[in-house]
């Protein structure tokens, strides 16, 4: 029978360059523990603010993270990861100094592996562990808790529970994947946090990362300014942000990033993104009420109802509305409209599936044609939807809507170009610049004839020679990738010449002014295509779409 000692162990927050896990067993003396930290919970009862209630500190269980014990010589003696009660055991030589050393770091061989780093100090690894003592020859028990470094006034000490809070929000959205898909496995997701991380943009390793979001480089940027903008406790924040890279690993987003709120008007892609990422904050944690805190003493954040929430300018084009009906069509509370509790299981698998391959732009229309292709009930999913001033869904293009926004420019949601035609199309900035509706036109383009096309953009007459037309083409299969972008940039007229395959594309059209503007929009085929060297069967390939002529850059995406 084992004698147990138990040690009460100072904490310390460390980074670790070089950490990499791999599994060292053995037999020894038995070290166990529980690994905790401290979760600083939401206040939202004054009156539309959110402020972190320090009082009200709850110790929870740092789940799946790793676990070494240490020795002199900072050798890794052996190593583990803590179960869901944050409970561990390693075997250690007895009689040795061994200190235990905790990784900000959820990992499972094949399945997951996510870290927390420390962007302003090389990407350093958070660690905390406790001090020296010897193995002895019986049990050791080790408890070490991340505190949250709260003095009552301000953050006096170090901010150990930060990394591990973090890790403990985005598990919460793993778990509600791994419901639904048990053999689901998740990419290296690297999270950047500091306390020097702010909000303004500039060099990213200085702490300017201009807001918590996601790089779509499989990093998520997380605020840590103390007494302006702090994030690691504001789950609903981290989960969100943790959406945009599940769409980027498990789905698909097409969306163009940028600034955006649930009331405005958006373009439909950014739209489904971020009300998705609104949504599955409230669905991984089963909580409706998505909050921010800020402010000195994290005191003066907002907060929002994702379900119940007064509806502001609703339609196919809000992310208000895009995570309203998310919500609504997971949760098991119905209201008047709401007669669907889908759970998040179909959910899941539309995006995955369906809303992952669809040949349109990813948007509400994609999502709910897609939902109902997969499951029953249609009619209550309509019903949902149609709250929200959505007339019934039919097609991933959303044809036929009567919604326009009060802009006749942003109907219908997408037009058709053939070859040898024209089409007029208008663009407008009646609810902003750069992501709002109205901003782009969708074309949709059959090839029936590979070739090289050239696709051209003029302004109207009506309109002056400060418009500036950008033309953007995406494939419709693999990656819905974009493909080319028109040559000139500053000139009121602009051009695409590009090699194409049979099948469909889709345009992007815009006046990279985004002013309001008029443009004609033509496609000429201008040869027949050629081909290249012939596969195995002797059957020659056509080249792949390669854009000729003048090329730039392709634009940037931001996940926000």
């Amino acid at each position: 029978m084992f004698k147990k000692l138990l040690y009460f162990i100072p904490m310390n927050l460390l980074v670790m360059t070089g950490c990499s896990m791999h599994q060292i067993t053995g037999e020894g003396i038995p070290i166990t523990g529980t690994i905790t930290y401290d979760r600083v919970p939401v206040d939202v009862s004054y009156g539309g603010i959110a402020k972190l209630d320090y009082a009200q500190v709850k110790r929870l269980p740092s789940k799946y993270v790793v676990v070494k014990a240490i020795d002199r010589e900072g050798k890794a003696l052996a190593e583990t990861v803590t179960d869901k009660r944050g409970h561990y055991t390693l075997y250690v030589p007895g009689d040795q100094e061994v200190k235990i050393r905790v990784y900000a770091r959820m990992y499972k061989q094949g399945s997951w592996d996510v870290s927390v780093v420390d962007n302003t100090n090389m990407k350093a690894m958070y660690v905390m562990e406790g001090s020296y003592h010897t193995s002895g020859s019986d049990q050791n028990v080790r408890n070490l808790h991340a505190t949250s470094g709260w003095t009552g006034m301000d953050y006096q000490t170090t901010r150990v529970a930060a990394p591990f809070a973090i890790l403990d929000s985005i598990n919460h959205a793993m778990d509600k994947v791994r419901d639904a898909d048990p053999q689901a496995n998740f990419p290296q997701l690297t999270v950047n946090w500091s306390p020097q991380n702010i909000a303004s943009p500039g060099d990213l390793d200085m702490g300017q990362i201009v807001t918590s979001h996601y790089d779509g480089e499989r990093q998520l940027w997380i605020l840590g300014d103390a007494n302006s903008d702090t994030d690691e406790y504001d789950d609903h924040i981290i989960i969100h942000e943790w959406g945009h890279y599940f769409e980027d690993q498990f789905s698909r987003s097409d969306s163009i990033g940028g600034p955006h709120s649930p009331g405005e008007a958006l373009d439909i892609r950014l739209a489904f993104g971020e009300g998705w990422g609104n949504a599955l904050s409230g669905i991984a944690t089963d909580d409706p009420i998505y909050f921010d805190t800020s402010g000195a003493g994290q005191s003066y954040g907002w907060y929002m109802n994702l379900e119940s929430g007064a509806q502001k300018n609703p339609g196919w084009y809000s992310e208000g509305s895009v995570q309203r009906i998310l919500y609504d069509l997971y949760d098991k509370s119905n209201e008047s409209h709401d007669h669907t509790s889908l759970g998040f299981k179909p959910i899941y698998k539309t995006m995955v599936n369906r809303q992952r391959n669809t040949k349109a732009f990813t948007s509400l229309f994609s999502f709910v044609t897609a939902l109902k292709a997969e499951n029953g009930g249609a009619s209550s999913i309509d019903k949902t939807v149609a709250y929200e001033n959505i007339n019934t869904i039919n097609d991933a293009y959303g044809s036929n809507r009567t919604n326009t926004a009060n802009s006749s420019y942003s109907t219908p949601v997408y037009r058709t170009l053939y070859a040898g035609n024209t089409i007029d199309i208008c663009n407008a900035n009646n609810y902003g610049v750069y992501n709002k509706l109205g901003n782009r036109s969708y074309v949709k383009v059959d090839i029936s004839s590979a070739g090289t096309y050239e696709f051209s953009a003029y302004p109207t007459s009506s309109y002056s020679s400060m418009q500036d037309p950008d033309i953007l083409i995406y494939e419709t299969t693999g990656n819905h990738e974009n493909i080319g972008i028109s040559e000139q940039e500053g000139s009121s007229y602009d051009k695409l010449t590009i090699t194409l395959g049979t099948g469909e594309y889709l345009l992007d059209v815009y006046d990279a002014a985004f002013g309001n503007s008029c443009y004609t929009v033509s496609l000429k085929k201008q040869s027949d295509v050629l081909y290249g060297k012939a596969d195995k069967n002797g059957t020659k390939v056509m080249v792949k779409p390669k854009q000729l002529g003048a090329t730039r850059d392709m634009p940037e995406r931001h996940y926000y």
